[in-house]
């Protein structure tokens, strides 16, 4: 960009402010600490990787020229063991950094536990699928030698294979399956096929005889009511009423 109009560029002021403020030359360095680096090749300003490298390196040398220098000179230069520095950032600062740093460490760990966990569902896929191949092949052997071993029988002069061995299910390669055929007077879900409705044993004569008293005493259905409801025959009779009562009084006056 070129410069404005009312721009200064004052050079002999510039340097004699440069003199005010730079060392003398008669100083010790160890109060300046400067050193001098020479670059050994031109890098490219415009390549951000290429700088930063050049700036690292540079800074690693002077470190290695300096340490050196200090060593030869004799002056401490490393942090004593008792030496307490504030920290730049503040420990609230550094809380909300380590926080992030565990929830960024926690989220890779619950991806992992989850990638794990879709790794050991396929393995249990593969493994049941390979199970019900194992188990189908096995099934279909049975079947060809039971078939196999009823040829040999019926061409050694048996007429009918299944003489001495009943016929097996799953010939046919059918599966057992459950009969549809119904019981009269059992219905779908009686487990006991009926004979819970029918009764048996000691006790059910029993319980007849119980349910025989009840129904002479209670009833067993319909108007109930009116057994105990007062007629005009009841209403006079006074026989059933304070039975014992002379005898309290007289007990009383004594």
């Amino acid at each position: 960009m070129e410069p404005s109009k009312t721009a200064i560029y004052n050079r002999e002021g510039l340097v004699e402010k440069l003199e005010d403020i730079s060392w003398p030359e008669n100083v010790d360095w160890m109060h300046k600490l400067c050193l001098d680096i020479d670059q050994e090749k031109e890098v490219d300003v415009n390549d951000d990787l290429a700088r930063e490298l050049a700036f690292y390196t540079q800074a690693l040398e002077g470190t290695r020229l300096a340490f050196d220098k200090f060593q030869s000179m004799g002056l401490p230069f490393l942090r004593p063991p008792d030496y307490y520095a504030e920290m730049v950032k503040t420990d609230a600062h550094m809380q909300k950094v380590k926080g992030k740093l565990l929830a960024q460490k926690r989220q890779i760990e619950e991806a992992e536990e989850r990638r794990k966990a879709r790794e050991a569902k396929r393995i249990a896929k593969e493994v049941q699928a390979e199970k019900l191949k194992e188990r189908a092949k096995q099934k279909k052997q049975e079947i060809e030698e039971v078939k196999k071993w009823r040829k040999q029988r019926q061409q050694s002069g048996f007429k009918d294979g299944k003489d001495s061995m009943p016929d097996l299910g799953f010939e046919d390669g059918k599966a057992f399956e459950r009969s549809s055929k119904k019981r009269p007077g059992v219905s779908p879900g009686d487990r006991s096929g009926g004979k819970a409705k029918q009764g048996g044993g000691k006790g059910n004569n029993k319980n007849k005889k119980n349910r025989e008293f009840r129904d002479s005493k209670f009833g067993f259905g319909g108007k109930k009511g009116m057994k105990k409801q007062n007629t005009a025959e009841t209403t006079n009779d006074f026989r059933a009423f304070n039975k014992g009562g002379a005898a309290g009084n007289k007990k009383r006056k004594r």
